[in-house]
């Protein structure tokens, strides 16, 4: 038997001089790391803490006021969230917990009617969105500036009971006819100045 050859294949050395140097990590820079992480996994323990339905309540407003948009959006779609908590919520300057607000299954419907005013699309789509909405705000949406929100407040219409539906669709026939006879007096009356 003949012994291999010692000379260079590719592989061995030559394969390890291809790969990529390793950086060396100082000791500061592996020390930011890990508060990095530990803030994270904080976060995220707030998170899963402001979601749960079985925080008790004093801890769901502590964490209403969080800095973080993040916990307080966990908090307002969390179903056990206290209606004055979620109140407040509701009037926050970050959208996206107004917008979580809005989709919690167990908001009380004058929280609702206070977030149908609301400036951003998405929280009025939101609004519209929701399957416990009261009937009133519901039609409040159906003549909404955007034409995406009425598109939804209409859909969410199909899905109502249908007595309620039908005395909504009353009301919507009797707004159009209201707001058509309106107009064409006003045409007259331009017409005749």
């Amino acid at each position: 038997m003949t012994e291999p050859s010692k000379r260079s294949t590719g592989r061995g050395k030559d394969k390890q001089a291809s790969l990529p140097e390793q950086k060396q990590v100082s000791g500061e820079e592996l020390k930011v790391r890990g508060q990095m992480q530990a803030e994270l996994d904080v976060l995220q323990v707030r998170k899963v803490v402001a979601g749960n339905p079985n925080t008790p309540r004093q801890v769901l407003a502590r964490l209403a006021e969080d800095s973080s948009a993040y916990i307080r959006k966990s908090v307002a779609v969390n179903p056990k969230t206290p209606p004055d908590v979620l109140k407040r919520l509701a009037s926050d300057q970050n959208s996206e917990v107004r917008l979580a607000v809005a989709e919690n299954p167990h908001i009380p419907a004058e929280i609702l009617a206070m977030l149908v005013q609301d400036a951003d699309v998405d929280v009025r789509f939101g609004v519209a969105e929701n399957p416990h909405i009261h009937e009133d705000v519901l039609f409040q949406l159906t003549t909404d500036d955007n034409p995406f929100v009425r598109h939804r407040a209409m859909k969410t219409l199909e899905m109502l009971a249908p007595d309620v539906q039908s005395r909504l669709k009353i009301m919507l026939q009797q707004a159009f006819l209201f707001s058509h006879n309106n107009g064409n007096q006003s045409e007259q009356k331009s017409k005749e100045a």
